[in-house]
């Protein structure tokens, strides 16, 4: 298989959409050998937040010495991305040479009268092959949507699960109660492991903590009382945490020091796994973790910030970065928003949330994405809480119309989907303003 192959046969599988259950994975795994049993696991559930506590976990225990693995959804700049192993994407050759025998699984499945896996599933099985290969002693997984029926669940105990923050979303699969969703993640929860959370509103909490109770797990809730001395910047972030002072983490954003938290929660909670990490490991893992597409800052003169905010909890985390990092371009009247999102996101309640905080906002529509809610309609929505709106017939217009509003000193910020972030860092690049993070003179 080659990667024109390895594309042909997602998009292939895409076709069937989403369907949760662990009937068709479990087939899948079974005839692959079963490659998820020879490895342990951090799972993570939630609705916002995960990707980043995954990269924080996964450089702390790369930096303690462990070969560890990753698997996070969706894709923001490359595919290979979703499946990390010591700091680095795999390889095409890995990639394709293992989905090539995920194929040859789904294919006997096929022939033995059985339901094709989804895209998801076949993913999953790919990325639990990838990490088997490699001998990857723990894999940080991150759940793609729900809990219970969600393909990562195919997994045994775990050492930890780990539950970030948990609102509304997904309700067509998961729910329409933030009761229900979170019985729905809290599946991940198996008999005798252990539970962190972060702080979750009440009746989340109460769900989370009957279903530890119920798989005789002991749960640790993240104290953000014991955040103190947090001091913001782009080129950083330091916070004391419990015994933790001076942490420094480099991902912005109000939420990051919360979720950097959670991580630190998770690592001592793994003492009880008979993991022990040392102080200076959890440091140089929490300095060294990088995410793309969350509160990402790539580009300066003028400063261009992306962030893949798409529902309501994320909306209002976002406005509140927004309102911490950039209150000097609010003032001024230079703040630029390209503002896309799908149809079937509470787009109106992220509108009034984000919108009275531009000088000019500039709606378009997501590309390449069926479920992509049309600029104009959006547009309509926005004038409701900003009377300065424009649309724009692709990304690419959308940004050459931001750069034109704005001037060296001031900013624009693109959000509303992580589904198009990716072509907004390319488009960025051909303009020849990208920068890493190292480069930034922020």
């Amino acid at each position: 298989m080659n990667l024109r192959d390895f594309d042909n046969y997602r998009e292939h599988l895409q076709k069937s959409g989403m369907e949760p259950g662990l009937e068709r994975i479990t087939t899948l795994c079974d005839k692959l050998g079963n490659p998820q049993n020879r490895m342990r696991f951090i799972h993570v559930a939630g609705t916002n937040g995960k990707g980043s506590v995954c990269a924080f976990l996964s450089c702390i225990l790369k930096e303690a010495g462990f070969k560890v693995g990753r698997f996070t959804s969706p894709a923001v700049v490359d595919e290979k991305e979703r499946y990390w192993i010591n700091g680095r994407n795999v390889s095409q050759a890995a990639l394709c040479r293992n989905m090539e025998e995920v194929k040859a699984a789904a294919d006997v499945m096929a022939l033995e009268g059985d339901d094709e896996p989804t895209l998801f599933e076949a993913e999953t099985a790919l990325a639990f092959m990838i990490f088997a290969e490699a001998g990857c002693e723990i894999v940080v997984l991150e759940c793609g949507m729900g809990g219970a029926n969600d393909a990562t669940n195919v997994i045994n105990t775990p050492l930890l699960s780990i539950f970030t923050s948990i609102s509304l979303d997904h309700t067509k699969y998961l729910g329409k109660t933030i009761e229900a969703i979170t019985r729905e993640k809290s599946g991940i929860i198996k008999a005798g492991g252990h539970v962190v959370s972060m702080a979750q509103r009440p009746e989340t909490a109460a769900v989370i903590k009957a279903k530890a109770t119920l798989m005789k797990n002991d749960l640790t809730t993240v104290d953000l009382k014991s955040v103190r001395n947090v001091k913001y910047n782009f080129k950083g972030t330091t916070f004391d945490y419990g015994r933790y002072r001076g942490v420094k983490i480099h991902l912005t954003g109000s939420w990051q020091v919360e979720n950097a938290a959670t991580a630190i929660a998770a690592i001592e909670t793994l003492k009880k796994a008979r993991i022990r990490i040392a102080e200076e490991h959890v440091r140089a893992g929490l300095e060294a973790a990088e995410w793309p597409g969350r509160f990402e800052v790539i580009s300066n003169k003028p400063l261009v910030i992306v962030d893949g905010a798409h529902n309501e909890d994320a909306a209002r985390r976002l406005a509140q970065s927004v309102e911490l990092y950039l209150r000097d371009r609010i003032e001024a009247g230079k703040l630029i928003f390209v503002f896309g999102v799908l149809a079937d996101k509470n787009y109106p309640a992220i509108a009034e949330m984000m919108c009275p905080l531009a000088s000019h906002v500039i709606t378009v529509t997501p590309p390449d994405n069926p479920r992509a809610l049309p600029s104009v309609q959006l547009a309509e929505t926005v004038q409701k809480y900003n009377d300065v709106v424009s649309t724009a017939s692709s990304l690419l217009e959308a940004l050459e119309m931001a750069y034109l509003l704005s001037d060296r000193d001031g900013a624009i910020l693109v959000f509303g989907s992580l589904s198009f972030l990716g072509e907004v860092r390319n488009i960025i690049e051909s303009k020849g303003t990208y920068l890493s993070r190292k480069q930034m003179k922020i």
